[in-house]
């Protein structure tokens, strides 16, 4: 595993569409956080607009 990894950096990388380090603590975090709100989401059935924009804020 790396470990002298610039998180911003990375991240930047990422978004310009260059290689990246895809393991980062950062980016792993982000990936489970997301899978978990869309999970929630999935399960949730019909949601109001007001509901709905609640899962946007996490």
């Amino acid at each position: 595993m790396i470990s002298n990894i610039d998180e911003k950096e990375n991240l930047t990388r990422m978004q310009r569409g260059e290689l990246y380090y895809a393991f980062s603590p950062e980016l792993v975090a982000a990936r489970k956080r997301c899978a978990r709100i869309v999970s929630q989401l999935n399960r949730a059935g019909e949601l109001s607009r007001r509901e709905l924009a609640q899962y946007w804020k996490e």
